[in-house]
């Protein structure tokens, strides 16, 4: 019941903003308050994945200060700032690693998180488009994490399909083509292992071939569709329009997100220690490469009028930007440890309640780390990542118990072949 308070408690209070080392969420206070007494250095010994998060979060932060005060000498304001992010995200996966006991809890987190977003409503929600995507999304999203996991422990996994299916369609009909696409592949993964497909390596390449060629089939589909505004929004229209060849998704992929390739600009100009916190792109060299990607002009009275950091969209790239090489490698350490914990529960997790949820959030892990803003490392990857941890110890001591008990019944049944002693 304790946990749950919390839980609801660090859930409600993410919504409200605090002015304190730049902007802190209520629930990070709460975090900070709760550091000495839910740190356990015996948790580093019993799991070994975790502690190795915490490391390389913690190299993190040694690189961005090292950046910071040796190198780019960032002001007293940018570096206490980019080092509170990276102080919160490792107080925020202790905070919920702790917490997050079992199926049940990680349950009630995510439907509290869930009403969470229902109270509070994202600030870049201002336009048709830009509503469903920053406001509605992240509710739905987190009902059909709800709804799929009920579903799922009924053993009704054709219902979850069906529920992923038409969310999918409906994110791309409204302009959110990369939850769309997520939820698609979430949906095709928990087919395969709940059909009693046997996926050998011959068969996974096969159906690697036929995914592009479909994938491509149903781009050109979309594409028309969007062209003949039978399909989408405003924004899709507006961004296929202005591409040269609107049917190479690459194409697409560079003018949505823009900002992670014009962060490879930046990293070229300083590729062993990076820009530091929060660096200010001065002379707006990087915005006009964003610009050039996104095939837009130049406004210069507009772009003046207002600071514009260096453009990243991407953790793993944002961390490059920011400390350099040393900070990529460490964060694309965080980045492997999830997806080795993700991949091990897609492939032996799929009778546990929770699994679509795994699923789901694994897939979005590769996203998030590619595609999203750095500022995700602080506010959903440490409730992400605790929630895998959980789920990834308790199978595997579920797979080592039941290890354990085959050899005994074996013997059983030698000394006893029909069961009789």
């Amino acid at each position: 019941m304790l946990n749950r308070f919390k839980i609801a408690l660090y859930t409600l209070l993410s919504g409200v903003n605090v002015a304190l080392v730049g902007q802190l969420k209520l629930n990070e206070i709460m975090v900070l308050l709760s550091a000495p007494f839910v740190f356990d250095i015996r948790d580093f010994r019993a799991f070994p994945m975790f502690r190795k998060i915490i490391v390389a979060l913690t190299a993190l932060f040694v690189f961005q200060a090292i950046t910071d005060l040796f190198i780019v000498n960032s002001t007293a304001e940018n570096f206490m700032r980019g080092w509170a992010a990276i102080i919160m995200s490792i107080l925020s996966f202790l905070f919920l690693f702790k917490i997050m006991k079992d199926d049940t809890v990680i349950f009630f987190f995510l439907c509290m998180t869930l009403i969470k977003n229902i109270i509070w409503t994202d600030d870049n929600a201002d336009t048709d488009m830009s509503y469903f995507k920053f406001k509605m999304v992240p509710i739905l999203s987190y009902g059909v994490y709800v709804l799929s996991f009920l579903l799922y422990r009924k053993g009704h996994w054709k219902a979850v399909l069906a529920l992923l299916l038409s969310y999918c369609l409906l994110c791309i009909a409204r302009d959110s083509r990369s939850t769309g696409m997520i939820f698609f592949l979430g949906a095709i993964i928990i087919y395969c292992f709940n059909s009693g497909m046997q996926l050998t390596r011959d068969r996974l390449l096969v159906f690697g071939i036929a995914g592009l060629l479909l994938f491509q089939f149903a781009y050109g589909c979309y594409v028309n569709a969007v062209l003949n505004h039978e399909w989408g929004g405003e924004h899709a229209s507006e961004q296929i329009e202005r591409l040269d060849n609107p049917y190479n998704p690459l194409e697409l992929l560079m003018t949505g997100r823009g900002e992670t390739f014009a962060a490879l600009a930046a990293i070229g100009d300083a590729p062993l220690f990076g820009h530091g916190s929060w660096a200010k792109d001065d002379n707006l060299k990087y915005y006009r490469i964003l610009l050039l990607y996104q095939n837009e002009e130049m406004n210069e009275q507009l772009a003046t009028s207002t600071d514009h950091l260096i453009p990243s969209h991407s953790i793993l790239l944002g961390a490059w930007v920011n400390c350099g090489i040393g900070g990529f490698l460490a964060v694309l350490a965080v980045f492997i440890l999830l997806l080795r914990m993700g991949f091990y529960l897609i492939g032996n997790a799929a009778d546990t309640a929770l699994y679509p949820v795994l699923v789901l959030m694994t897939l979005g892990v590769i996203w998030t780390f590619l595609f999203s803003p750095i500022q995700q490392l602080r506010f959903n990857i440490p409730a992400i990542g605790a929630i895998l941890l959980r789920a990834y110890y308790e199978c595997i001591t579920e797979r080592n118990e039941a290890a354990a008990m085959e050899p005994a019944s074996q013997t059983m049944a030698f000394i006893a072949p029909k069961g009789e002693i």
